[in-house]
């Protein structure tokens, strides 16, 4: 049996690589090796094919390995006519596609990934685009269907809801395909399908599913039940194996959570024994209440150029959303970093604008906060996800339709439409804020 495995064109209004690797497919590739079928796959996403530039101006890369997508000018969605930027296709042309799909072959099932859910379009274009060429049971999976179901079985593929790769066998005998079963402990002893590729331009791992945390604007904890944690031995390992295939530069955790693993100085211990010749990434936001010392120092010795802190906002929403991080948590651990030697290059806390129930005053201090401290800035605008405390606040408040098409949700869309949030000028003018105090040393005040 042959499976061909998509990562979907992105359409939006911006989009930049950011190590986007679609780790969750490469287990799934994994797994369906196992279950004996024959994997191939297509990464519309992946600007360091060598095959690409035979299609598509490929921008070079930018700061380790990251770098923009190809991307084509195309019609935007009715209901987003009125917002006035230009509307793309980010990724790999549908030229590329063809030459692919030929080279691959026909096939028995497809199996499509998906992340951001106001990326649908994009998704729904790659599926219109690949039962225009098969005629073979097409699956989407990922974060998409399985936020907004309902709306994910509009697309015209059959919709895979779970997350565990445990309920992937039952799944493909209910669609007649032959299965196995998977190992309970799948994500220890299964390594990401990266031999899929012919070339990457970084490498992205997950050491831990899951968060502890319920943090009232994410949906984690409703996407994967506990933490599952894998051991430091197997992720050093998978690491070597695929540092010897690619000979990248940089390599990325993509956890939501690995300081709440208990195992990852252990890891760091170990990558710091292994000396290879790499960069280090934690671009998702780590925890500053669990950021110690002698962390912070093995984040040094390891090698690691990117370390993001979750900071979100300033005020009396740092407690009602959960209680995560405080000012003092973000300041205790702005000051270890420091210690250990890194810089505002290398160090930032992630601020998030928009927030329901937050004040411009929330943001601005939360800018001054960091800026003080001496790391920097990455602003995100917020977007309500469902399943979280705060969609369904929004939605009891009627400030939220439960059935919004998702493509209104999309951040730079937001402040266009929803009357119950900051404007668009209002957000700009923080960004401007802040571009202005990254600027000038009158926060800079080393203690």
């Amino acid at each position: 049996m042959k499976v061909l495995l998509v990562n979907p064109w992105i359409h939006d209004f911006a989009a930049y690589d950011f190590w986007l690797k679609p780790i969750g497919l490469l287990y799934v590739a994994r797994a369906m090796e196992w279950m004996g079928y024959e994997v191939h796959l297509v990464d519309l996403l992946n600007r360091h094919d060598p095959d690409l530039p035979r299609f598509a101006r490929v921008p070079k890369d930018k700061r380790y390995g990251t770098g923009k997508f190809p991307s084509q000018v195309i019609e935007k969605p009715e209901m987003l006519k009125s917002v006035p930027r230009r509307y793309k296709r980010y990724g790999a042309p549908p030229e590329f596609l063809e030459w692919k799909l030929r080279e691959i072959g026909n096939v028995d099932l497809i199996m499509v990934t998906s992340t951001l859910s106001y990326w649908y379009p994009g998704v729904w274009e790659t599926i219109r685009f690949l039962k225009s060429r098969y005629d073979v049971p097409i699956v989407l999976g990922g974060v998409y269907p399985r936020l907004f179901p309902e709306h994910a079985k509009k697309s015209g593929a059959i919709v895979y809801e779970k997350g565990d790769l445990v309920f992937l066998p039952s799944f493909l005998e209910s669609l007649g395909f032959p299965s196995k079963e998977i190992p309970a402990d799948w994500f220890e002893v299964f390594d990401p399908m990266y031999e899929l590729y012919n070339r990457v331009g970084y490498l992205v791992f997950i050491t831990t599913l899951g968060c502890p945390f319920r943090c009232s604007y994410c949906a984690v904890h409703r996407l994967w039940n506990g933490l599952r944690v894998r051991t430091p031995e197997r992720v050093v390992e998978t690491i070597e194996k695929y540092l010897n295939i690619f000979k990248v530069e940089d390599v990325v955790f993509f956890d939501d959570a690995i300081l709440a693993s208990g195992r990852f100085k252990d890891l760091l211990k170990l990558i710091v024994e292994k000396r290879w010749p790499v960069r280090f990434h934690l671009p998702n936001g780590i925890h500053a209440r669990l950021l110690d010392e002698e962390t912070a120092f093995l984040l040094k010795e390891a090698n690691f150029r990117t370390i993001k802190l979750g900071y979100e906002t300033s005020g009396r929403l740092q407690r009602e959303t959960g209680g995560k991080v405080y000012d003092e948590d973000l300041v205790r651990a702005a000051r270890i970093l420091r210690k250990a030697g890194f810089t505002e290059k290398e160090v930032s806390a992630y601020i998030m604008v928009n927030m329901p129930g937050q004040t411009k005053e929330d943001v601005l201090n939360a800018i001054k906060v960091c800026l003080s401290e001496g790391i920097g800035i990455s602003i995100n605008e917020y977007t309500p996800i469902p399943g979280t405390k705060d969609w369904e606040k929004l939605v009891e408040e009627g400030k939220l339709d439960p059935d919004i098409d998702p493509v209104l949700l999309n951040n730079t869309v937001l402040p266009f439409w929803w009357k119950y949030g900051m404007s668009y000028e209002e957000i700009q003018e923080i960004k401007n804020f802040a571009q202005k105090l990254k600027k000038s040393e009158v926060y800079r005040e080393f203690p």
